[in-house]
This record gives structure tokens, sequence and C-alpha cells, in this order.
């Protein structure tokens, strides 16, 4: 197959993972609480899951980075053929609870897993001289993931929230077939032989280290948002379908800035524009945390555009250029980490608030931790001059 043909293909690879991303975390909270899950319980399910995903990020990043017996390709496969089996429990038979809270926690946990392996598959493919976009790959993600979360709050009230397991499953085979016309990448033209595991990375790069802390900090809100965006939004008087509508919204939002991402990146230092994206996210968390009606949060949320859009490509051009090649895997994966601590604790801790306290109290603690998130940023990203930026 042509090298330009698999650059599609990589895109509706983005596409379809997003979309199916979209169905099993930001509409989790939809799901469970149809379920009879509480509150407390769910933020409890998505933070086992997500810690869950903090220890199985690192087996697969160095089995991958090693790149010898278990390729990049290899675990994405894997992860998605495991994902089939609670989907399939969970749409074809009527579990009782305890079985709803492992089948659901184990979809997340393989859902976040393949998050670090899609980033490295792209970089795989532009260091094997494919000419591939990253930042327009991302956006087609952003753009897919609107599309179906516009439509899937409005399915929930239509065929009920059973529809959301089986959407996800049919996205998730569908990622099977793409997968299936890439080839097997030479992984010695992308790693070297392993050098150390996960945690050697932070040592020998404790700026890295600190980058890594600020997101997680900054993603407590940034998830919270996301998966109580039912809540905030009851605040305010709407529900399901608008929960559909913002959520689209946000995502639609992110497109353009990704697809410009990498024009930017080339003739900007990458480490200033992840410093402006952490500004953002503080101004995103605030104006939420002040949103009094429906025109106001929308207000908020477009905040999305210039910081988590911007943030998702950069990070992983980031990665590239600051870390040794047989480390980028390791790299991509320790980003996810940092990530998943952060829905970690907001999903915990934002479940149990929103149970005894309520959901105003959440915000503003999770903007405080936003802003000591945006301080790590500044203080730990490095230089990255454009011309560097391999697209």
């Amino acid at each position: 197959m042509k090298k330009d043909n698999l650059v599609y293909f990589y895109g509706a690879l983005q596409g379809t993972y997003w979309m199916s991303y979209g169905c099993i975390a930001s509409f989790a909270a939809v799901y469970l609480l149809d379920q009879g899950f509480t509150n407390g319980s769910i933020g409890l399910l998505i933070a086992v899951s997500s810690f869950l995903s903090v220890l199985l990020q690192p087996i697969i990043a160095s089995a991958a980075d090693e790149g010898t017996q278990f390729t990049v390709k290899g675990a994405f496969k894997i992860l998605c053929l495991a994902q089939i089996v609670p989907f399939v429990l969970l749409t074809a038979f009527n579990p009782p609870m305890i079985l709803v809270a492992v089948l659901y926690g184990l979809i997340i946990l393989l859902g976040l897993s393949m998050q670090p392996i899609l980033s490295a598959f792209g970089m795989q493919m532009i260091q094997n001289g494919i000419p591939l976009n990253f930042g327009v790959a991302r956006g087609i993600g952003s753009f897919a993931y609107s599309v179906l979360t516009f439509f899937l709050g409005t399915l929930t009230i239509i065929f009920s929230t059973k529809c959301i397991p089986m959407i996800a499953c049919g996205l998730t085979i569908v990622i099977l077939l793409i997968l299936k016309q890439f080839p097997e990448m030479d992984s010695q033209k992308s790693v070297n032989p392993l050098q150390g595991g996960t945690l050697t990375v932070l040592k020998n790069n404790p700026r890295f280290a600190l980058l890594v802390v600020g997101i997680a900090c900054v993603f407590i809100s940034h998830s919270a948002i996301n998966n109580y965006m039912i809540h905030i939004l009851k605040r305010i008087g709407k529900g399901n379908e608008a929960l559909g509508q913002i959520m689209a919204f946000t995502a639609l939002l992110e497109v353009p800035a990704m697809l410009l991402c990498t024009k930017i990146i080339r003739k900007w230092d990458c480490g200033k524009l992840l410093q402006v994206t952490a500004i953002f996210f503080v101004f995103k968390a605030v104006g939420v945390t002040l949103a009094t009606n429906i025109s106001l949060l929308y207000i908020a949320l477009s905040f999305q555009a210039i910081s988590f859009a911007p943030f998702t490509a950069a990070i992983v051009y980031y990665v590239s250029t600051t870390l040794e090649k047989h480390d980028q895997v390791k790299g991509q994966s320790l980003i996810t980490i940092g990530i998943t601590i952060g829905n970690i604790l907001g999903s915990l801790v934002g479940g149990y608030l929103l149970q005894f306290f309520n959901v105003g109290l959440m915000l503003w603690l999770f903007s405080a931790l936003c802003i000591i998130g945006m301080a790590f940023f500044l203080l730990g990203v490095s230089r990255t001059p454009g011309e560097d930026i391999a697209c």
C-alpha cells in the first residue's frame, strides 16, 4: 500500500478511537447512573480503572519500545480484542451490578491504555518516512468525537443507555479492521533496544517529571468537568440532550486548533506553546466554576480550543523531540499516566464531593489545583525549536 494511503487510515484510526472513547468515558456517568450506581461509586470505579491503567501502560510501553516480539501495532490489536469481551457481556446479558462494575471498569482500563499506543503509532509512522501530519489526524479524532457525542445524548433518550456499550463495541471492531490495513513497520527505525524502564526516563529528565506532575494537576479539573458535566448542567437546569450537544461543541472547537497545530509548532517553540495551553486550562476551569447559565458555560468551554486542543497535538511532538528514540513510547505513556492520575483524582474526589457536598465546591477546589498545575507547566517544559520538529 502507498504511504500516502496510510495517512488516511491513521486519520480514520484516530476518528474511530475517539468516538469509542466518547461513548465509554464521556457518557460513563450517564450509563452508570442509569444502572443504579451512586456518584461516589462511579467516581471510585473510574478511579480504580484509571489507576490500573497507570500500572498497565508502562508494561505495554516498555515492551513496545523494545520492538522485538511485541510491536506497537500488536499492542493495539490485543487491547482492542480484549475490550470486545466485556462489551459483549454487557450488551448480550443483564449482569448484576457488581459484574457491571467489573466489566465497565475493564472497558475504561483498556480504552485508556490505548491512548499512548495510538500516539506512539503516529510517531512511528513519521519516523518510518510516512508523511503524517499528526495535528490533522488528531483533529479528525476530535471532529469524529463531536459528531458522535452530538447524537449520543439523543440516542440514549430514544434507545436507553444500553446503546452506549453497543455503539462502542461496533467502533472497536472497526478499529481492528483499520489496523489490518497497516503493515508491520520496522521498529528499529523508530526505537533502539530497551535502555531502562519508565522510572528511569523520569530520573534522567527531571524537568519532564515536573511536566508530568503539572499535567496530572491540570487534568484533575479537566477530567472532572468532562466526567461530571451532567451535574454541571443539572445545576443550571439542563440534561442528557444538552450534555451531548455541549460535548460535541467542545470537541468541534478543537478541530481548527489541531489542524493548525503542526504549522504553529514548526514556527514556534513547542515548549512555550505548552505553557500557553496551561494558562488557558486555568481560564476554562475558573470560567466553568463561575458559569450560572448555559450561555456562560459555552463561553467558558470555548477555552478548550486554545487549551486542550493544542496541548493534545503539541505534547506528542514535544515527547518526540525531547526524549531519546528508545524512550519515546515510554514518554507517551508517562504523559498518558499523568493525564490518567488526574482522571483518577478528578473522578474519585469529584464523585465524593458531589455525593457529600455540591458541584460548586468541587469546581472551586479543582480550579485551585489547575492553577498549581499551570505553575508546574511553566517550570517543567524545555525549549524545542520548531525547525527540529519532524512532521
